[in-house]
Parts: structure tokens; sequence; C-alpha cells
């Protein structure tokens, strides 16, 4: 028999057993020998699966007088014998009046079916499987003679019989440990679920011949899931962290715990996000409405931006509640990760207590409100006057096309007095803070180009990748340290690009293009050359002459900037603040650059940060990669090593039934020889760093510690924000719809009880 992975080891058990086995008390040989066998006609299971044509063989029915050597011999020649029927098997064992064992192999829609009047209709429609068949095999254990005998053999069924369907019956599914391991390995490293079970479900042989369904896959990878939170999902996490610092010796990770040692807030950043924080930590953006694992939690993703554009991460957060002492945490353990090194700017949204903690523990970077929070909550804010729409347009324009910081003042309070705004006391706060959040004010420091939070947002849609709602914390750390394997490959690729080759010009007649092309990364290029296509609606509008400073007013087709041009050092000042801001230079400078006719800017507006041979620290990149390589190298190339072999075994074994028996004792000889030759122990996830209660680094030991043989306790589900759903006001059809369906499941419950006594009657 084939079609399944479960019926392999079946018949290969059976044929062996039944090689020197007689059947019954005559002593006159095997049954299987004088049984002669026949083949079924695949046509129904050819039509379901075109590509798949499994040959099955009718096994010879079991009847009263066979002897067995033990129950499990029975129970595989009754399954066996099942299979090729079309039904599946259960087993019932005991023991009868008389004293004696005796166990009943069973067809699996055996016995009465459990109906329970207690739920009318159960939220899931359950099929009802059992439907009281009789057909069944009774064995008695012979004490005399150590042996298993059929005491009767019950063939009849009473439902339609299914062999083309018999690889689906639960009976004879099963996932064999090589198929186990492969889905466990893909789930590490992040293959989606319906990817990973169609993958191992071919290299099985495809449905027919894997041995389990897309549901069985589904299953175990949840149990496996669910398996490694056995000390609980916050020291499933802090046993995660220790593991990671034992292979990345650079991995930090800080938590703090309440008074119930359950865990409060937690930090954690690996090399790579220290690597990248030393280079790119000028700037980052810090905003913690992610919500995205089962326990409702904020995860706070510290971003920024490298070279090429890309969003990357300097570290991660997860807190039970924001608070400003939560932050100032927060921001303690980043500080001390990251060697004392505070970024110049930070952009962060409007919560309160992350403004308190910034202000406390980063007094010296520039701090930023997202505009966009800001500007999308100004139609709600100023009510519903007259000429609403016109009123908004009118803010924003004054917010985004103020050029200083007086006309911005002057120009807003013309705007609330024109709309008879001056009593609402949301513009008076935001006017008040304006100069955290008002472009003007923040235009003299370097931004990266950023303006809002929308990095972190973007990362966070990035993470939706990763995890859901469900997702544990435990699960939430191992796939956050896939999405940095996600972003270092993104890095390396566009490095790769970069020294495959240049981006194309497109005004050879510009040499300063030219410079920035030899300079810049290919990303930040076509950055750039968006300023240079805009020099077509380009053009001046007036010139003047004041010593060695050159005054040009240029319209740009939207908007008049004023520019300043110093003759002698070729340096320039324009009112959008291009350079200042985002690290490029703006399409008025260059137009005042070809008139001036200068052929190359001065180094200054070359922007390290923007190149791609941006200078890194050579030894602390090699440690890096050296570090992932020692991870992944070895048991990659196993890997690949060993697959190979596997598939010339197949392909050997596959041949005969001798060289398949060959392969497998030669392979069990293997492990027999490697086990013998290598017994070794391992001790994964001691503790190499202590964990403390009072904030201090988890790389360090300190007051309150928490001793690893303490259990850490799961967080409490944080309340989400908000009316909960349950305590809702509800509509009067929302009411009248539940009291229809109270009323419905009431006189059903009262109808099945009435049949129930009526039965037992």
């Amino acid at each position: 028999m084939s079609g399944s992975g479960a019926d392999l080891h079946l018949s290969w058990d059976i044929h062996q057993w039944s090689q020197d086995q007689t059947f019954g008390g005559d002593g006159s040989g095997s049954d299987l020998d004088d049984y002669e066998y026949e083949e079924l006609s695949d046509h129904d299971v050819a039509e379901e699966f075109p590509n798949e044509t499994p040959l099955q063989t009718v096994f010879p029915p079991p009847r009263a007088g066979m002897e067995f050597p033990s129950i499990d011999a029975a129970h595989m020649y009754y399954a066996q014998y099942a299979y090729d029927q079309g039904f599946g098997i259960t087993k019932n064992g005991g023991s009868s009046k008389d004293g004696r064992q005796r166990v009943i192999v069973l067809c699996s829609k055996g016995n009465r079916p459990k109906i329970s009047c207690k739920k009318a209709i159960p939220e899931k429609n359950r099929k009802v499987e059992k439907e009281l068949c009789l057909a069944r095999i009774n064995l008695n254990l012979d004490q005399a003679k150590n042996v298993w005998r059929i005491t009767s053999f019950t063939e009849k069924h009473n439902h339609t019989l299914c062999p083309e369907h018999s690889h689906r019956i639960r009976s004879f599914r099963q996932i064999q440990e090589w198929a186990k391991k492969q889905l466990e390995m893909n789930d590490r490293a992040g293959v989606s679920l319906i990817s990973n079970i169609n993958a191992v479900t071919e290299m099985g042989g495809g449905p027919l011949h894997c041995g389990f369904s897309e549901r069985d896959g589904r299953n175990l990878v949840a149990r496996m899931r669910r398996g490694k939170f056995m000390k609980g999902d916050a020291e499933a996490m802090m046993q995660f962290f220790r593991e990671s610092k034992q292979k990345d010796p650079k991995f930090y990770y800080s938590c703090r715990f309440d008074a119930d040692n359950r865990l409060d807030v937690v930090f954690w950043a690996d090399s790579t996000c220290q690597s990248w924080y030393e280079f790119f930590g000028d700037v980052v953006t810090f905003d913690a409405t992610y919500i995205v694992n089962k326990f409702d939690l904020p995860v706070a993703p510290i971003v920024g931006v490298n070279h090429h554009g890309q969003s990357i991460i300097f570290g991660c957060a997860m807190m039970t509640h924001e608070s400003a002492d939560t932050y100032m945490w927060i921001i303690s353990s980043w500080l001390e990760c990251m060697g004392g090194k505070a970024p110049q700017t930070i952009i962060t949204d409007q919560s309160y207590a992350m403004t308190n903690a910034i202000a406390e523990k980063l007094p010296h970077s520039r701090h930023r409100h997202c505009i966009w929070h800001i500007t999308d909550k100004l139609a709600n804010k100023i009510g519903n006057i007259t000429d609403k729409e016109k009123a908004q347009t009118d803010i924003l324009g004054v917010i985004y096309e103020s050029k200083t910081e007086s006309e911005f003042e002057s120009e807003w309070a013309s705007t609330i007095s024109r709309y008879s705004l001056q009593n609402n006391v949301w513009l008076a706060d935001m006017f008040d803070m304006r100069s955290m959040w008002v472009p003007v004010y923040l235009n003299n420091h370097f931004w990266a180009g950023m303006r809002s939070t929308q990095r972190s947002e973007s990362i966070n849609s990035f993470l939706d990748r990763f995890v859901n709602s469900k997702t544990t914390l435990r699960n939430f750390v191992r796939c956050f340290d896939l999405a940095l394997q996600r972003l270092r490959r993104r890095e390396s690729d566009e490095n790769y690009d970069c020294l495959r080759g240049k981006s194309r010009l497109i005004s050879q007649w510009n040499p300063i293009e030219k410079q920035f092309c030899e300079a810049y990364t290919n990303n930040m290029f076509i950055k750039f050359q968006h300023q240079i296509k805009a020099l077509i609606d380009t053009k001046f509008t007036s010139r003047e002459r004041l010593g060695n400073v050159t005054v040009y007013n240029i319209d740009d087709g939207e908007r008049e900037f004023k520019v300043e041009f110093n003759c002698q050092d070729q340096t320039y000042s324009c009112e959008c603040h291009l350079f200042e801001t985002n690290g490029l230079v703006c399409t008025h400078a260059l137009l005042v650059y070809k008139q001036e006719d200068v052929s190359q800017v001065p180094d200054k507006y070359i922007m390290d940060r923007w190149c791609k041979n941006f200078k890194r620290n050579y030894l602390n990149e090699r440690a890096i990669a050296v570090s992932i390589r020692e991870r992944r190298e070895t048991h990659n190339n196993l890997n690949l090593m060993l697959y190979l072999v596997y598939q010339k075994l197949i392909d050997y074994a596959a041949l005969d039934e001798e060289t398949q028996q060959c392969v497998v004792d030669g392979l069990n000889g293997l492990l027999l020889s490697i086990a013998k030759f290598s017994e070794r122990t391992q001790s994964v996830g001691q503790n190499s760093s202590a964990i403390t209660a009072d904030g201090e680094s988890a790389s360090h030991s300190g007051n309150g510690c928490v001793n690893e043989d303490t259990p850490v306790k799961d967080p409490l589900r944080r309340r989400k924000r908000g009316r909960n759903p349950e305590k809702r006001k509800k509509s009067n059809l929302e009411i009248k719809r539940e009291q229809t369906k109270r009323k419905r499941i009431k006189s059903q419950q009262s109808g099945l009880k009435k049949n129930s006594n009526a039965e037992k009657a």
C-alpha cells in the first residue's frame, strides 16, 4: 500500500512481521501468502489530483482466529486493511468479566454521537462523525501462548467507505519527524504559514503522499509556538534574551518588574542596532502607538534613517503603561546601551509623558512633535464655523509657507482673528507650543527629511508582516529579530547596487550633477535629481549685488525664495532651508550656481551621511559580520550539504526494495555510530547577565536582582483605550435582535430536551 506518510511505516512493519509469523492455529502458513492482491482503480483520485497516480492494493481482511505477537501488531494490521477499504479506526481496551484482557479496534464512526442539549445552536457547527457503525475486531490475550487472538470480526459498515480519500482520514494522518523539523525551521525563518506548509507538502511528495493535511500543519506550528512558553510568556522572552546574549556578546537587554515580579517594561537592542546608531543616530523618531501582541502592550521601536534613505531600528521597548517615569527609564536604558550618545534631533507624537521624559533625559536634543498628528486634528478642533474648509486651508498655508518666525506669528494672529477663532483653546495651546512643530522654528536643524513619525509608522507596517494581535511576547522578540535581518539585507543590497553601477545623469551639461553622482548613494542621488528636474520651472525675478554677496530672488513656480550667494567662498543661504533640514542642495541654489558658472560645489554641501563611501568603523562592521556569519554559516552549509546527500539517498532508495532496505540499515547504523562517538550535553540559556528590578542595566548587576530560579510573571493584559465594547450603549435594533435570538435558542433547547426525554423513555 502507498498513499501517505503513515502508510509507509505501517506496511514496512507488517511485511517484516508477516515474513515469519503464522496466522491461525493450523500452522499452514501465513494468510498473506494465500490471499490474491487486487489493484484498485485510481480513477477518482486522479481526477482530484491530476499529477498524482497512487497505487493501492487490497489488504486481506482479518478473520477470527488470527494471532498476533502484540496488540500493536494487530492494530497495525487492521489499520492497513482499513486504509485500503477507506475507513478510520480507533482502539478501546479493558478487561472482561472473567478477568481476561481484551481490546476492541473499531471503525472511527462507531459509538453513539455526543449531542448536548445545553447548546442548541453551537457557535461553531461541528460535524457529527459517529454513526453507531458496528465494524470492528475483538481481540483477547491468550496468556498461555502470550499472543493476541481475534475472537470476532464484523465487516459490514453502515456508511459509505472512501478508499480514494484514505490519506485524509485522521487515523492515517501523521507528520513525520523530518517534516516537523522543516516546518519549525521555516517558521523560525519567517516563512508565511501557508507557504511553509505548501513547501513541506511538496517535499513529502504532494498531498497524497506527505501524510498530513493543511490543518495538521497549522495545528503543529501553533503547538510548537505554544510549547515554547511552558515557563510563561515573559519568562520565555527572558530566555530568548539570554540565548541571544550568548550568541551575540554585544546584545543588550534591560528589564524592570513591578512589586509582584511581573514584567513592567523592557528595552533591547542587538549589535546591529548599536552599529547603526553609532553612525546614523543623529536623527531618531520615537512612537509608542504600535500595539500588536496578545497582551495589548505598546511597542516603541526607536527608528532612524541610513545613508540610503532606508528606515533602520536603533532598539525597541515594550511597556505595560505609558508614563513619564516609564519613558525616562527607557531613554536611560537606551543611552546606556549606546554609550551615552544622545541624538541631535528627535521626533515624537504629542504624548505629554514622552515630552516630559525627553526634556528631562535629553535636554540638549532638539525635540519636534509630529506635524501630521497636529494638522490632522485641525478640522475637528476648529469646530463648525462658516467657511470651515477655507479657514482650514488658510491656517495650513500659514503653517507651511511662513518663511520667518515673525511672519508666522503675524499671519497666524491675522488668520485666527479673521475666522473669529481667538477663543479656541486648542489653537491657543498649539500656538504656545509652536516652536516644537511649526517648520519655520525648526529649519536650522538637521532632520534627515523627516517632519513626522512617518518613519516609525512605516516600520510598524513592516513589522506587521511578521506579527499579529495574537503574537506572544517571546514570539514577538523572535519575529523582531527576523525583521532586523530583513533590514540588514536591504541595506546590504543597496550597498552592492552602489558598487555595481551609478544612476544615469539627466543633464550632461551640469558638472555639479556628476559631482553628486560620484559621492552620494543611488537613492539619495535620485532625490537630488528631483532638484535638477525642478530647474525647468525655476527662474530669476531679481538680482542685487552687495559687496561679496549677491542676493537673488527666485521663483520656483509655487513660491518665491531669496538666495544669498557669497562670491568668495561660493557658499549660499536659501530661505527654503532644504540643505539644513534634508542635507540636499536645493534647486534655487543650483540655479544660482549655474548663473555664477560654478562647476563644483564646496565640500561642505556634500553631506557625509548620504555618501556611498561614508566612513564606517571597519572593525566594528567586521565584528558584526563575523558574528552573524559564525551564527549561520555553519548551519547553512550543513543544511545544504546534507540536503544534497538526502536527495541522492532518496534516488537510490527508490530503485528497489533491496536498495531501500540497504539505505535504511546504513542510516540507522550511522546514527548509532555518531551517538556513541559524540555523546555530549548542551545547556542552553544560562544567564550571563543579571536582570534588575530597579532600572539598572541587564548587563550589570545591581540592587533588586531577580534570581533565575524565581519565575518572571507575565504582564497583565493592558486595557485598551476607550470604552469597553461590552459596556457601550447599544442601539434599539441591536437590543431587539438579541432578545429575538435568546427566545429562539430557549425554544430550541426546550425542544431538544423533550426529544431527549422521549428517547430515554
